[in-house]
């Protein structure tokens, strides 16, 4: 295993080398970004796991169960967001760069996404429901802003005119460089100076990982305190692998088979369990954690999830007519759509080996299920899909609260009225006005989190069973 100091050297001139390649890219990222992930598109397509799989069809032709949706016309993506470190990684805003090997005009992209044609700035943005700005970026291309915040587009467009270049850091921008290399995407967060002594002191004060393994309270901190960054490396061969380095500013003080239970404990403190992971390799490199190993498909979805941008729609229908559908149309697209609700719900089924915290996961799923292809699917099934984020927030918000009466009131709420394919009598006419309820009942009592998602995935059973049967008579193809 080299040692750090020399992968930095490596990983240094593979930055001279990449700088041609995602130059045009970075220069239009805002300042103040600690994630990024980089992905050769076109290099990931051309795995064998990707063929198999589908992953370079249209979303209705290809499999529903994919990772990511990728555009077929971009040939790299570089994805940057900021995240709030020391509160549940929350992003408070991200900005995706799509390299295009053709471009596509914006009218098209708010047409194809149901937004409308704005003006910041004097510079022609598409806004779209996705909660996202998009804007050309160079020739070929295209960036998109989340949330839609109009006021932060307009002070990036002044910042760039003004000839004021963008700043990523050193951390974030040695990790992009490691996409020269094999790896297909990379995914990094910069930690440095974002933990505080204190609340790592509080955390680990009565911590069974310091007396099962005879640490010290002191050493720990220290190191912790010291976390410069994570930085993750996704390779596809006939199967998806990775690597994870974990660096700190000092030495690692124990060993592997240590480190190992250390990192599943952060994930599972985090509510990040993550398949498969329990069974990786790993390693010491002096200042570093190294986990690596075969990562499942349920896996990479979730930490894809992470730097997912808002909307790919776009690229992907650019052949499509965005005003008619045939009736083949519908039922292509609402399958697909069907589909990839169920490979999602199937993952967050999944258990992680007695690591099976997940409530960050359903967080982030219900942006997956906000921004799946819309385009000619069915607005009974779109309601079922708003629906199913609703709940899943419910729940989420249930494990997190961890209070008991709250999964009743909210199965109470969510099932109360209205009428409608989904939830019991679920009303689809104010989805967000009945989540909302049910996170309040759900935060002013005392329930158990694990009851209240029970009670979710019962809702979702039935509402799913409901939809199904109806979307099958409907189109007359087995849902």
């Amino acid at each position: 295993m080299r040692s750090v100091l020399s992968l930095a050297s490596i990983l240094i001139l593979s930055a001279t080398c990449m700088a041609s390649e995602f130059d045009e890219l970075v220069q239009y990222i805002p300042r103040g970004a600690n994630g990024v992930m980089a992905i050769d598109v076109a290099k990931t397509l051309d795995s064998p796991l990707a063929k198999k799989n589908g992953w370079d069809k249209k979303f209705s032709d290809g499999r529903a169960d994919r990772p990511l949706h990728l555009p077929p016309e971009a040939d790299k993506v570089l994805a940057v967001a900021q995240f709030d470190i020391v509160r549940d990684l929350r992003r408070n805003w991200d900005v995706a760069l799509f390299g295009l090997t053709e471009s596509i005009p914006l009218k098209f992209v708010a047409r194809a996404e149901g937004g409308y044609m704005d003006s910041v700035e004097g510079v022609d943005a598409a806004w779209i429901p996705s909660d996202a700005y998009v804007l050309t970026a160079g020739e070929n291309a295209l960036l998109m802003q989340a949330p839609a915040n109009r006021q932060a587009v307009g002070r990036w467009l002044s910042s760039h005119k003004s000839g004021k270049t963008s700043e990523m850091s050193e951390y974030l921008g040695l990790a992009v460089a490691t996409v020269k290399r094999t790896p297909h995407i990379v995914m990094a967060l910069d930690t440095t100076n974002a933990l505080q002594s204190h609340r790592i002191e509080q955390r680990f004060k009565d911590s069974k990982f310091l007396k099962k393994h005879s640490l010290e309270l002191e050493q720990v901190t220290e190191l912790v305190t010291g976390l410069r960054g994570i930085l993750l490396e996704i390779s596809f061969t006939d199967k998806a692998s990775a690597t994870a380095r974990i660096d700190f500013s000092q030495s690692v003080p124990f060993n592997g088979t240590v480190a190992k239970d250390f990192v599943l404990g952060a994930l599972d403190a985090r509510q990040m369990s993550l398949p498969g992971v329990e069974s990786w390799n790993c390693t010491i490199a002096d200042k570093s954690i190294v986990l690596y190993g075969d990562l499942t498909m349920d896996s990479l979805r979730r930490l894809l999830s992470l730097m997912e941008p808002p909307s790919t729609k776009f690229s992907s229908l650019k052949d499509a007519n965005v005003e008619e559908a045939t009736g083949d149309d519908m039922a292509k697209n609402s399958l697909a759509y069907f589909q990839s609700t169920q490979a999602l719900m199937k993952d967050l089924r999944q258990k992680a080996g007695s690591h099976n915290s997940d409530a960050y996961w359903i967080d982030r799923y219900t942006t997956k299920i906000d921004h799946l292809p819309i385009l000619h699917v069915d607005d009974d099934l779109l309601e079922y899909g708003q629906n199913l984020s609703e709940t899943l927030r419910v729940m989420s918000g249930s494990r997190k609260a961890a209070r008991l009466e709250g999964g009743s009131a909210a199965r109470n709420e969510l099932s109360s009225g209205g009428s409608g394919y989904g939830y019991g009598n679920y009303s689809y006419s104010s989805p967000s006005s009945r989540a909302m309820s049910a996170r309040n009942a759900i935060a002013n009592s005392e329930a158990s989190g694990s009851s209240t998602k029970i009670q979710g995935w019962n809702l979702i059973d039935n509402a799913t069973a409901e939809v199904r049967r109806e979307m099958t008579k409907r189109y007359d193809v087995e849902f």
